[in-house]
């Protein structure tokens, strides 16, 4: 009897201990998810003081970390794209509405809301006044744009077999200051048109013949077709070299982006673009041309921080006059990735290619039969780190090669500068 007695107070225990246990274990579950909730409900809070405080883009990062914690807070997104809207990103903004759209069931409040951003609320990112300028400090392999190669060969039959360039036709390096400024402003009279001004110099230390500045004025238009968008752009550029007038053109662009498309984790949308240019040279007008490019085009957000932008399509360039090699025809591709790192700044690499045949002979007494074959290959990368809402510093390098069948016009360059920028 007692034996019994002992065997029923150790199961008594054996209960007691497995049901404060199981209790235990549903607290701490409880807590955790309470805790996590917690968290999450402090993001949203933050998020909040930011966004009264003015402070958007640490408001958007925010809200963006509650939405990787928790994808159920779709507010949370919607939320992003209007302070993506208000800050002139409208591009972003409607990304973030489409994925919203497509990842999330919208109750019919809400989707009228999206609709009204969509539509009307969101104005392009030209809707208010920009203004940015810069200056720095910068060193180039090449500020004459001359060849490494001494030596020029010549066609059999020509009148020379070579020639050897004088030293002031090679590549010569040099420092340079240069600085930057540019603005916009919108047009109240004309909705969605944009006025564009723009001022860029460079100023060798010593080869001051190559001083580069260049102005640049134009106006750019921009309007939403159904959930797509068409951009039409104006611009008239002046370059001087040294204190002279080396080139002028005038260059019209017009684009459609078609509505962005959410697959996985990210947005992706096609568009195509027209480019054409007419330029001319007042110290040799031989070289007055029109040129002209029609490419595909192809932008994505990958995740939270990584966007891509590439184009691609046939060129074309036409002499005003009997230009020697005559008309050209080739194709244009371009690369751009940029990286968001949010406050630690952003990162952007760019990889562009020309190429452009000639149709005709350059010049059949020096060089014989050879039609020039041209091919403009340049690579950069850039590093932006925020000071604050204003101002930031930046690093730049790249490097450009020009190839060309007559070794006379080929050349590379390499720069690297440092300066500091500030935004309005």
């Amino acid at each position: 009897m007692q034996r019994t007695s002992r065997r029923s107070r150790r199961f008594l225990v054996r209960c007691v201990a497995a049901l404060c246990f199981s209790a235990l274990r549903a607290h701490a579950q409880s807590s955790g998810a309470e805790l996590q909730e917690t968290i999450d409900d402090d993001l949203q809070a933050q998020a909040q003081v930011e966004t009264d405080a003015g402070n958007k883009e640490q408001a958007i990062e925010l809200l963006n970390e509650l939405v990787k914690r928790d994808p159920r807070r779709a507010g949370a997104l919607l939320d992003v794209a209007i302070l993506y809207c208000q800050l002139g990103e409208r591009d972003l903004s409607l990304a973030t509405l489409s994925h919203l759209e497509k990842s999330y069931t919208v109750p019919p409040a809400i989707e009228k809301l999206i609709g009204f951003y969509k539509t009307d609320s969101c104005a392009p990112a030209g809707s208010r006044p920009k203004l940015s300028m810069s200056v720095g400090i910068g060193a180039t392999s090449n500020a004459n744009f001359g060849t490494s190669n001494p030596f020029v060969s010549f066609a059999p039959g020509a009148p020379f077999t070579s020639l050897e360039l004088a030293p002031d036709s090679l590549a010569h390096g040099d420092s340079y200051i240069e600085s930057a400024i540019a603005g916009e402003l919108p047009i109240a009279m004309l909705p969605n048109v944009t006025l564009l001004a723009a001022l860029a110099t460079r100023q060798y230390r010593s080869m001051h013949a190559f001083d580069q500045r260049t102005a640049t004025f134009g106006v750019a238009h921009s309007v939403s077709v159904g959930r797509g968008e068409i951009d039409n752009q104006l611009l008239a550029d002046t370059l001087w070299l040294g204190t002279h007038v080396y080139q002028r053109d005038v260059n019209w662009r017009a684009g459609y982006w078609g509505p962005p498309v959410a697959v996985g984790n990210s947005l992706s949308r096609a568009g195509v673009d027209l480019t054409l240019n007419d330029a001319w040279y007042p110290g040799n007008a031989l070289y007055d041309s029109l040129r002209a490019e029609l490419r595909i085009g192809f932008n994505a957000r990958i995740g939270e921080r990584t966007t891509v932008l590439l184009f691609a399509g046939p060129a074309w360039d036409e002499p005003h006059s009997g230009r020697p090699g005559g008309a050209r025809h080739g194709y244009t591709a371009s690369f751009t990735i940029d990286y968001d790192m949010t406050r630690y700044g952003q990162l952007e690499a760019i990889l562009q290619q020309r190429t452009l045949n000639d149709t005709a002979p350059y010049d059949p007494l020096f060089f014989g039969d050879i039609k020039r074959r041209q091919s403009v290959q340049a690579a950069s990368l850039r590093y932006v780190y925020p000071l604050n809402r204003s101002w930031s510093l930046y690093a730049l390098v790249s490097t450009q090669r020009v190839d060309d069948s007559i070794s006379l016009f080929s050349y590379t360059t390499r720069s690297g500068s440092a300066g500091i920028t500030w935004k309005y």
